[in-house]
């Protein structure tokens, strides 16, 4: 039953509710139109609305692939298309804006600081977890020993074991006198977060859902907070691929051994985490450069906000491109944008070895066959997939030679066009950790392979691919 409460507030749902209502128009008009409206004006009607939303949508900013993709459906059901192109594109305001004042900025940090507002900062040291349980072993102590102030923001938070965990933390936190602040999102944790857990966090911080559920589909909707952040008194910030939920300690094994990844940055940076989240709190937010302390290191802190804010792919693409030897990625979902794609075929035929680990077991059939037809159509280049073989690989992670991108984003469409995500670029540091992590990931997993596929297999994931930028 409650699988089938969340279809209801699916934006795919209302799309086939709206082309089921206009197969029916068509009949009504076919039957009973010509008695009070001369059918070819009604059909003109229909023509000029179609028109007028395609102007639109090639009128607007965004990316080759979602105008296509929207061009089809408008095209081939002018007043379904239409209504849904309206209700799902209307733009937002600014939302989750921040900008670090007065930093010294060069090369990569430059471009973040144009595209989404920060800068390199410097830490004193990182450490890097290969699963859900050496994250929260680290950060619920650390939560424990807050002094000021523990802003908290995550895409799920799940009822359980580790919410009953994590609250205990937060309680001592608040009885330290620390200032308390949640963010999750409306739809992550819908039907996974019960009321009196909820009652619970409010009688200890200050809480915010982000785009509560409605069952009227809106623009708003369909864009997600799917950021992992734990700021701790500006001294530690947490971030990665894990969320706030049984299952990413595995606790709980529904698609077997949950893989995960995630980072604590200690120092200067932390403060750029915990600006990010004060701006999803706030809307916008500025701040100052952090001290760049003398003798650490740096890193690069970023995020993206549609439809105002876009750095991660940007970078990325530029890393793909630069790297001499290797590029080794994890990620749960593997569906990329022409650009990506372009720059990755590029990168192998250079010789570049290119090694993509996805799941064995999915958590997410459909986004599972999306995968695994741009796997395929990437194969053709020399790149090489692999399935981690004892469950579900979570982990998000990029590695360019001795350069690193860890947070929240998926090697997706939807991370990079309509989530709200954040991440850590590193040179060296932590890189060895991710690299030894994602040759032990490796050794646990198998070769993608399959035999000529049949014309009925490659049209299908032709369509996967045409429509992924929707999904």
């Amino acid at each position: 039953m409650r699988n089938l409460t969340k279809i209801f507030f699916k934006l795919n749902f209302w799309i086939l509710l709206l082309i089921a209502a206009q197969v029916a128009a068509i009949i009504f008009l076919c039957l009973y139109i010509p008695a009070f409206m001369p059918l070819a004006f009604a059909l003109f009607l229909v023509w000029l609305l179609a028109a007028a939303s395609a102007t639109l949508l090639f009128a607007r900013d965004g990316t080759p692939e979602i105008k296509c993709v929207w061009f089809v459906v408008i095209a081939s059901v002018p007043v379904a298309g239409a209504l849904v192109y309206l209700i799902s594109s209307a733009k937002p305001k600014p939302h989750a804006i921040l900008k670090v004042k007065d930093c010294v900025t060069d090369g990569i940090s430059a471009a973040a600081h144009a595209s989404c507002g920060t800068c390199r900062a410097s830490y004193s040291r990182a450490a890097y977890f290969t699963n859900g349980a050496e994250f929260w072993n680290s950060a619920i102590p650390a939560i424990k020993g807050a002094k000021s102030r523990v802003y908290v923001e995550f895409y799920i938070f799940g009822s359980g074991h580790l919410f009953n965990s994590v609250f205990d933390a937060l309680k001592q936190a608040k009885d330290n006198g620390a200032e308390i602040k949640l963010i999750f999102d409306g739809l992550g944790s819908a039907f996974k977060f019960s009321k009196r857990d909820l009652k619970k966090l409010k009688s200890i911080a200050e809480v915010k859902i982000f785009h509560k559920l409605t069952p009227i589909p809106h623009a708003k909707l369909n864009l997600r907070d799917h950021r992992k952040i734990i700021a701790i008194d500006g001294k530690i910030a947490y971030t990665g691929g894990i969320n706030l939920a049984d299952e990413y300690i595995n606790l709980r094994s529904p698609f077997g051994y949950w893989k995960d990844s995630g980072v604590a940055v200690y120092g200067e940076a932390a403060k750029i985490f915990e600006g990010m989240f004060l701006s999803m709190w706030l809307g916008t937010y500025e701040m100052p450069a952090p001290a760049f302390e003398s003798g650490e290191k740096a890193c690069l802190p970023y995020y993206d906000s549609p439809h105002y804010r876009a750095f991660c792919e940007d970078a990325m693409v530029n890393a793909i491109c630069a790297a001499e030897k290797r590029v080794h990625i994890f990620t749960p979902y593997f569906c990329v944008s022409e650009k990506t794609a372009a720059a990755l075929a590029f990168t192998a035929r250079r010789g570049v070895e290119i090694k993509v680990i996805i799941p064995h077991n999915p958590d997410k059939k459909y986004a599972f066959a999306v995968t695994k037809a741009f796997a395929y159509k990437m194969k053709v280049y020399g790149i090489e997939f692999y399935e981690y073989t004892p469950g579900f690989m979570h982990a998000k992670g990029v590695i360019c030679d001795d350069k690193v991108f860890l947070g929240s984003y998926n090697f997706d469409f939807r991370s990079t066009r309509f989530n709200y995500e954040c991440g850590v670029a590193f040179e060296g540091g932590v890189c060895a950790e991710v690299e030894r992590d994602f040759q032990n990931c490796l050794a646990l997993s198998s070769e993608l392979k399959e035999g000529k596929p049949s014309r009925a297999k490659r049209f299908a994931r032709f369509l996967l691919r045409f429509f992924a930028p929707l999904v």
